[in-house]
């Protein structure tokens, strides 16, 4: 996940202490044309890599949302008046067409589109992308074996349509996953600004050849990760988006953003800035909002109760939705632990002994709603069928108890449970697990919200009912991310155990593979498959997914995945709760792939 963020150092300053903004830059400062808008990033969440090409240790969701789409678009765009599906009128490309059988696929870009420099939008800048992705896809968020740019067997970018290019791929997909899960993650970049492999060095077209490819990678990747240059770098301010960067505090993230005066896409800014102004907690936010210094913020969870107060005072108080799912990851390839995870009785019974609905009710006060699989219940979609809708794991003390003990297991309520019958036979243990083992894990959680915290807890303390002992060690949730993968050769990935990143990184939103299929998660090969899951039965139905256009195939995918628990699923909850002042028109209705439309507001005094 990632985000974004603002303001000079001064104001980081104070921010890093818990103080208020001084008053020289309250929220309102100027209406109509000449306003600053102020929007609050979570706490701890700044933007921290520019160069859209991200990978996922160096990036978040304030960069992939929030951040780099003001500068530079993707090649579609998907979320409209609140809901996820594609939208074309802030594509840069419109519907594409299909031929040889259904394998390839034509495009074609809308001419409108210029860069900051003059210079248009062309296939040239669609080409760049694509050859880096050849040569660096493993530098790549999203990148999953198997997908794009794998599956891609030809490219024709010809000069002589600028304006047009073709993939075929090798073999005919669905026409919706290739628009929502290949296309989708396609971002023209400026060939003719960053075809280049140092600073000095000429433009060229090194991108022809896999080497070159990679060097100009290397150079722009290593320019990216310079902070201090994000607004005055000239390769970033080459954009095609509304938004320039024209301040940024490498220390803190805070950021500022102006109009480019030379954005010819849709919906020009109306405003003069756009903050994004980064809090260390979300007291120090709470604060800051409850003293007027933000048109756009968020209420804390800790303090759901004062929503009646913005609501009297001059706020909208509504929730922003996250096209997503909320789980806990579980180290399959764990030397320790891996062989107890790996029994579906052992997932089943941590399952039955989380209670969703009294979570939801008395710590998140009815803002949380049921997981029951990778497909979210909220915002609705054509991909919920009725069966999705059913929890197939209600809570039940008694039943996790008869799971345990019908396989060996010396059952101890608020003690530790130890195998006693050692095997693989259908009354035993299971592979790997020892006699005397005990069921004791370690769970990384994230830190920084307290209901965040209680329910944790409230897990803990259920788990411990039926003798499952887990210790809850607090973390940041860069620190826990950082360290999640597969056990290979005594890395990381042998640590860890369990692992909760925390409200609101825990929620896996879909982006920039947008159709909510488990393969990236859970599928053997998934880009985000860290804990090592593997099922043939589910890659057969994520395969599926991919050649059958019907929702109704992610639907079955997405029921078997929530029985099958390759994580465990807990409630779902908003991105956050916003609190929007009046006075900032534009701002609604929130879209749930999390992007934002800053381009779109106006600030009345």
């Amino acid at each position: 996940m990632k985000m974004r963020l603002l303001l000079g150092t001064v104001v980081a300053a104070l921010l890093g202490i818990g103080l208020s903004l001084p008053a020289g830059l309250s929220a309102s400062a100027a209406s109509g044309s000449n306003a600053t808008v102020t929007f609050a990033l979570p706490p701890g969440e700044i933007p921290t890599y520019i160069f859209p090409f991200v990978s996922g240790p160096v990036s978040n969701n304030i960069d992939l949302f929030q951040f780099t789409p003001f500068l530079w678009r993707p090649l579609y765009w998907f979320g409209e008046d609140g809901q996820p599906g594609i939208n074309y009128q802030q594509s840069l490309a419109g519907p594409p067409t299909y031929s040889n059988g259904g394998r390839t696929v034509t495009v074609t870009l809308n001419q409108k589109f210029k860069w900051s420099d003059g210079q248009p939008v062309t296939n040239r800048d669609v080409e760049l992308w694509m050859n880096i992705f050849e040569a660096e896809k493993l530098n790549y968020l999203a990148y999953s074996v198997g997908s794009i740019p794998d599956d891609v067997t030809a490219m024709s970018f010809p000069a002589s349509t600028p304006y047009q290019f073709s993939l075929t791929f090798n073999k005919a997909y669905s026409h919706l996953y290739v628009l929502y899960d290949q296309l989708s993650q396609i971002v023209p970049i400026p060939q003719q600004a960053w075809d280049r492999t140092s600073a000095t060095g000429a433009v060229g077209d090194y991108d022809t050849t896999s080497a070159g490819a990679t060097a100009v990678y290397n150079f722009l990747n290593k320019e990216s990760q310079d902070e201090t240059t994000y607004a005055s770098n000239s390769l970033w301010k080459v954009v095609d988006g509304p938004w320039l960067v024209s301040a940024f505090s490498a220390t803190t993230g805070a950021t500022t953003f102006v109009p480019n005066r030379h954005y010819t896409g849709p919906d020009k800014p109306k405003i003069a800035r756009f903050e994004e102004i980064p809090f260390t907690s979300t007291t120090a936010e709470y604060d800051a909002l409850r003293s007027g210094e933000l048109d756009y913020g968020y209420l804390p969870s800790e303090d759901l109760s004062q929503k009646s107060y913005f609501s009297s005072h001059g706020y909208d108080v509504v929730t922003w939705p996250d096209f997503g799912f909320n789980a806990f990851f579980l180290n399959f390839t764990n030397p320790e632990v891996g062989p107890i995870f790996k029994q579906l009785y052992i997932r089943q019974a941590m399952q039955d002994l989380i209670n969703q609905d009294q979570i939801s009710k008395d710590i998140y006060h009815g803002l949380a709603f049921p997981t029951y699989g990778p497909v979210p219940i909220t915002p609705k979609s054509q991909y919920l069928g009725a069966e999705n809708l059913k929890n197939p794991y209600p809570y039940s003390v008694s039943k996790a108890k008869q799971l345990l003990s019908s396989h060996g297991w010396s059952v101890k309520p608020g003690g530790v449970d130890s195998c006693q019958r050692p095997g693989t036979a259908s009354n035993e243990c299971g592979a790997g697990i020892s006699q005397g083992e005990q069921l004791s894990f370690t769970e990384e959680v994230g830190t920084g919200s307290a209901p965040f915290s209680a329910e944790n807890e409230a897990m803990q303390s259920s788990w411990s009912d039926a003798g499952i002992h887990v210790i809850l060690k607090e973390e940041s949730e860069d620190q826990i991310y950082s360290s999640l993968g597969v056990c290979q050769n005594g890395n990381s990935g042998c640590r860890w155990q369990m692992a909760n990143g925390g409200e609101p990184g825990g929620t896996a939103t879909y982006s920039p593979e947008y159709l909510p299929t488990p393969g990236p998660w859970f599928a053997t090969n998934g880009a985000n498959n860290v804990q090592g899951y593997s099922n043939p039965e589910l890659d057969a139905l994520v395969a599926k997914t991919y050649v059958d256009s019907a929702p109704s195939a992610i639907s079955a995918a997405s029921l078997y995945t929530g029985q099958q628990l390759p994580a465990l699923w807990e409630p779902g909850y908003p991105y956050q709760l916003s609190v929007i002042s009046k006075k900032l028109h534009g701002a609604l209705p929130q879209d749930p792939n999390l992007n934002l439309y800053p381009q779109d507001w106006t600030l009345s005094s």
